[in-house]
């Protein structure tokens, strides 16, 4: 498909003033519904559009019905299946005049370009003209894309450039890693952990915690334009620290196939080394639309501890998200316990890999995943999880757990917390056997009443949708995985957090006493393995550092296996 046809019809959305979200909204949402007339109505009656792409003959369209004309000529290219998504990052304004950066992407593919557009006073367009560009100019381009912000997916091409370890001058590491929305970088003495704040695409800032609206230090990146980036500034105090890259592996993408022909993305974490054949391990998701690199980037950080500790490491997108097929929000346990054997199965192939010494790990859900694969047939020579929740505990169980610990922390009243939970055991109990529907209602009624309860509540018997797609149609809230554990015979390692608001981390260590698994407390940790007070202060926003022992601990696994 010619790209010629973007550039200069989506740039001429941007216009000034304060004006200029509206017409840039306007365009937008034109061409998330291919409306060619509702994103000609940006420009003004005359309005004119010039494309000045590279290799290909200028263009121009000058009035609504010539450009309206050219958006139906190039919606009619694109595949109707492919979702239009459409922004900007504008780079210099002078009174009616707008310059700056379009990105279009179509589906998984995007496109890129220049524009410069004059509006009038009305904010509709008069003139637009756009010429190429490349990705990297829109990623360097400093400040947020001026639509959804808050919703910007970082590009992997670019960003990916810039994750791995850098070295610090007194030996100390800084493992950059991502998420679906930003860069973390991790202290690997200290671990200090820190989600950044981008300003451009190279510079970031970081706060006092994990997450934080202060930016007290400054991360810059070398120019990764034509590779990784090869070195990292660190700006704090008035001192600027610098650390050059010192990967202990590679990278590499690919992609397998799952039992029911689902392509999965992924990647391939490689030792350095001599050209031996390693352990190897797959890592599962917790629950949600996540990718390859996990919640807070969570995959990711483990994927680089265990890596750097000498195993091969897969990680992939879960079925739906980034570069894989298929819908996570209609897999259960069992799909997605194929996934992850799929992925053991990839490895068994690769020259690199022991394929007898091939196991699986991972956090929060993948206890449930893993012991589902287990079952399925799967032989993971080893498992490690974090804070999992799928180790001892049903789906139900975890789950009133979790609602009993938030309601706590909100401050709200024990008898009002023992109806919710009520309600929801009733639910559970509905989901697996519909005769209960009497019970459910009843006590949904009388929950209702309640006004604090409001967001605490399933739906009642008539309010269940069990083809919507939600967990608590999609998963088996009955799914008891200890009997797998049981009578695994693979080497074992659960790490559970003595400040779990997701996990009755006791309780579950209590109940693998009957198996031949490791379990052991992090102490003073949270469901992430970052240091915790309580259960109740243990959001990003609360926290600064990770659990030395969750590292020591995942070393000394790597290394035994």
């Amino acid at each position: 498909m010619c790209i010629h046809f973007l550039a200069a019809l989506l740039i001429a959305v941007i216009v000034s003033a304060p004006a200029a979200a509206e017409p840039f909204a306007q365009l937008r949402t034109a061409y998330a519904a291919r409306n060619a007339d509702a994103a000609a109505a940006a420009y003004a009656p005359r309005g004119e559009v010039i494309y000045r792409y590279a290799g290909v003959p200028e263009e121009r369209h000058v009035g609504r019905a010539a450009i309206a004309a050219s958006f139906r000529k190039l919606f009619a290219q694109i595949d109707p299946a492919e979702r239009l998504d459409l922004n900007f990052r504008t780079t210099s304004r002078q009174g009616k005049r707008l310059s700056g950066i379009y990105r279009l992407r179509i589906g998984q593919e995007a496109n890129y370009g220049r524009f410069e557009v004059e509006s009038a006073p009305d904010g509709s367009i008069t003139r637009d003209i756009s010429t190429s560009a490349l990705p990297t100019e829109f990623e360097d381009a400093s400040g947020p894309v001026m639509l959804a912000a808050d919703d910007e997916q970082l590009d992997p091409t670019y960003y990916d450039r810039l994750v791995g370890r850098y070295r610090l001058a007194d030996g100390c590491q800084l493992v950059v890693t991502r998420s679906v929305v930003r860069l973390f970088v991790r202290n690997s003495c200290t671990q200090v952990w820190r989600g950044l704040t981008r300003v451009s695409g190279r510079e970031w800032t970081a706060g006092d915690r994990v997450l934080s609206g202060r930016a007290i230090s400054t991360y810059r990146f070398a120019d990764g334009a034509a590779g990784a980036s090869a070195s990292l500034q660190v700006l704090s105090g008035g001192q600027t620290l610098a650390a050059l890259r010192r990967d202990p592996y590679r990278r590499e993408a690919v992609s397998f196939t799952s039992r029911d022909g689902t392509r999965l993305a992924g990647t391939l974490y490689l030792p350095a080394g001599p050209p031996v054949r390693r352990a190897a391990t797959v890592l599962i998701h917790g629950s949600g639309p996540q990718d390859r690199n996990g919640y807070a980037s969570i995959i990711a950080v483990m994927a680089d501890a265990l890596s750097a500790s000498g195993r091969v490491v897969l990680t992939y997108d879960k079925r739906g998200v980034g570069g894989s097929s298929g819908d996570w929000s209609r897999a259960g346990f069992n799909t997605l316990a194929d996934d992850a054997a799929a992925g053991m199965q990839y490895l068994a192939a690769r020259s690199e890999v022991d394929a007898a010494r091939i196991g699986l790990a991972g956090s929060s859900q993948a206890g449930w995943v893993a012991a589902a694969a287990i079952a399925g047939g799967a032989k993971p020579v080893d498992v490690l999880l974090l804070g999992a929740a799928g180790a001892a505990m049903t789906v139900a169980e975890q789950n009133l757990y979790n609602t009993e610990m938030r309601m706590r922390c909100a401050g709200i009243p024990a008898s009002d917390i023992a109806l919710a939970l009520d309600q929801q055991r009733a639910f559970f109990a509905f989901v697996v056997d519909a005769r209960q529907a009497a019970a459910l209602d009843e006590l949904t009624a009388r929950a209702r009443t309640r006004a604090v309860l409001a967001d605490w509540l399933f739906p009642d018997s008539k309010g269940l949708d069990r083809t919507s797609g939600e967990w608590y149609t999609t998963l088996d809230p009955a799914f008891d995985p200890i009997p797998i554990w049981r009578g695994y015979r693979g080497r074992a390692l659960f790490l559970f957090a003595e400040h779990d608001d997701a996990t009755p981390s006791t309780e579950a260590m209590r109940r693998l006493l009957e198996t031949r698994i490791v379990a052991r407390l992090l102490s003073r940790s949270q469901h992430l393995g970052l240091v915790a007070g309580n259960q109740c202060k243990a959001e990003l926003g609360d926290l600064s550092e990770f659990s030395t022992e969750f590292f020591f601990r995942m070393a000394t696994f790597a290394r035994e296996g």
